[in-house]
């Protein structure tokens, strides 16, 4: 399957984002390796959990205007994410599955950091000095 690689064209300009979706990029990546995909999964939705939350954090502290629908973003992939892990624990991993999965990833992932996350990368440039701290 063809790899996802972390392009400048994604970057949204705060290094602490980036890094996550690179940290992100490469999860997606393992779903085409040879490895246990519900751990994968598993795996993918703690870290998720954990750059959804640092980033709306930061973008209610920028006062990000469309925040709300960011959130629905959010939440459409933690459901697609829980149905695709009901279904690997009732047994449905083949080749084809981990094909549909690491498809709908790697287009999701390229779509949300290049048009949702693009969207508020001036509202964090806007105000430097916001950090995780806050």
């Amino acid at each position: 399957m063809a790899q996802m690689e972390w392009q400048e064209a994604y970057s949204v300009g705060n290094p602490v984002l980036d890094g996550q979706h690179k940290e992100l990029i490469a999860l997606v990546n393992k779903v085409g390796d040879d490895v246990d995909l519900g751990e994968v999964l598993a795996g993918l939705r703690r870290y998720g959990e954990t750059h959804f939350d640092t980033e709306e954090s930061l973008l209610e502290a920028a006062g990000y205007p469309d925040l709300e629908d960011h959130k629905k973003f959010h939440d459409a992939f933690r459901d697609w994410l829980d149905g695709v892990m009901a279904a690997c624990r009732a047994g449905e991993d083949d080749a084809a599955v981990r094909r549909d999965i690491h498809h709908y990833l790697r287009v999701w992932l390229a779509n949300h950091l290049l048009v949702h996350d693009k969207a508020y990368a001036s509202w964090l440039t806007k105000t430097p000095e916001l950090s995780l701290d806050q």
